[in-house]
């Protein structure tokens, strides 16, 4: 396991935003949110009192609590490079031909869908979720190109390893990762706004409860008091919506 002196010497290269900008973000989420907790550990954090790991795990149970989307967002800015370098460690393991852009875009995906499923018990707790996340998500790219016979070091959790410099590092400085990071930020951005902007309360309960909460359809239509039909109707004039919206933004068909 990382000892603290590991965990604090990482904050230089986890927090590349700037102390200023992340400084004004933590501090206009804890505003939002009435999170004084998070605004705590980041002074905290800046006297090197805590690591980078126990802000990205108070972080995720903001979003968790409130589902507040900045906070999502500097989630995904501090931690991507390190995602990524995690997800090519391990891809050296295969002989598949994955692309890591696209694991990582699913690891966000996944972190984005099952907040519920997170738990703030240790400062490591986001890092150990996240992990296993990328693990999952690997597996399930193998599976869909039919590869079996995985070697097992290639999802070990060994987070001492996943620290150390390496000649990857200088992937995750091309100008097309951040390129891929602000699309999908910015695709991310106006998927919500047309969520909070496009649908009536009832299509908006209903996306939550499917594709956010992962209830099934039947349940939901119970909990919606609709039928089956009626709901899966409703889901899909949803969708239809938010990605008109979305095409209305980047100049399709409206």
């Amino acid at each position: 396991m990382m000892d603290r002196d590991d965990a604090v010497h990482s904050n230089e290269t986890s927090l590349s935003l700037g102390g200023a900008e992340v400084e004004g973000r933590i501090r206009r989420i804890a505003k939002e949110t009435r999170d004084r907790k998070l605004l705590d550990i980041f002074e905290q954090f800046q006297k090197s009192g805590t690591s980078s790991a126990q802000l990205n795990t108070c972080l995720m149970d903001v979003f968790r609590e409130h589902r507040n989307l900045e906070a999502y967002s500097l989630l995904y800015e501090l931690n991507y490079k390190e995602f990524l370098l995690v997800i090519l460690k391990r891809l050296r393991f295969v002989n598949a031909a994955l692309d890591p852009n696209d694991v990582l875009q699913d690891v966000f995906v996944s972190i984005f869908r099952y907040p519920h499923k997170f738990r703030d018990e240790k400062e490591f707790s986001f890092r150990n979720w996240s992990y296993s996340i990328i693990r999952n998500t690997i597996l399930k790219h193998l599976r869909a190109v039919n590869i079996s016979a995985v070697s097992s070091e290639a999802f070990a959790d060994t987070i001492e390893d996943e620290q150390q410099q390496s000649p990857l590092g200088a992937l995750v400085k091309e100008e097309s990762l951040g390129e891929c990071g602000f699309l999908w930020l910015l695709f991310l951005g106006n998927y919500l706004r047309a969520f909070e902007t496009r649908l009536n309360e009832r299509e908006k309960k209903a996306l939550l409860l499917v594709e956010v909460e992962g209830v099934r359809y039947r349940e939901a239509s119970e909990v919606l008091g609709i039928k089956l039909e009626n709901l899966k109707m409703v889901i899909c004039r949803a969708r239809k919506k938010i990605f008109r919206a979305i095409s209305e933004i980047a100049g399709g068909e409206s």
